[in-house]
């Protein structure tokens, strides 16, 4: 049987069945990215954010200050390269929400990263202490 004759030989099952394959193809990708939020992404894609400052959440009415201990965390995100590198720093929320637990109480608490559309790889340190300082002095400067 010639190359030709082989192709043209059951042409319409063999395009309906690349066709089909092509379908099943592109609905598992999508259904991969669905269900994780985000594409499957090799653990080689990452990048470090050094030095990040650490917000406060709390309650409206609570005026009073907090110390955070360490001020600064290291944040290892992954992702696309493409998008690992347009993200900025100020692009990448780092907060203690102490309004979640224990009624504002001061204590150890987790420390949570947002970062538009990359993974968290790790953060360190993973929890900071808080403590209450006098709400009369005006908030410390470096």
């Amino acid at each position: 049987m010639s190359l030709s004759e082989f192709i043209s030989y059951n042409r319409w099952q063999k395009g309906f069945s690349l066709l089909f394959a092509l379908l099943i193809w592109f609905t598992v990708r999508q259904g991969v990215e669905r269900d994780s939020g985000a594409p499957v992404v090799p653990d080689g894609y990452s990048r470090t954010f050094e030095h990040l400052p650490i917000r406060v959440l709390t309650h409206a009415s609570e005026l009073n200050r907090f110390r955070v201990t360490p001020a600064e965390v290291t944040v290892v995100l992954r992702g696309t390269p493409d998008t690992l590198n347009r993200l900025r720093p100020q692009d990448v929320e780092v907060y203690v929400n102490i309004a979640e637990d224990s009624g504002g109480a001061p204590g150890r608490r987790a420390i949570h990263v947002n970062a538009p559309g990359a993974q968290l790889g790790s953060v360190s340190p993973q929890e900071v202490l808080i403590e209450r300082t006098n709400p009369t002095l005006p908030p410390e400067t470096e």
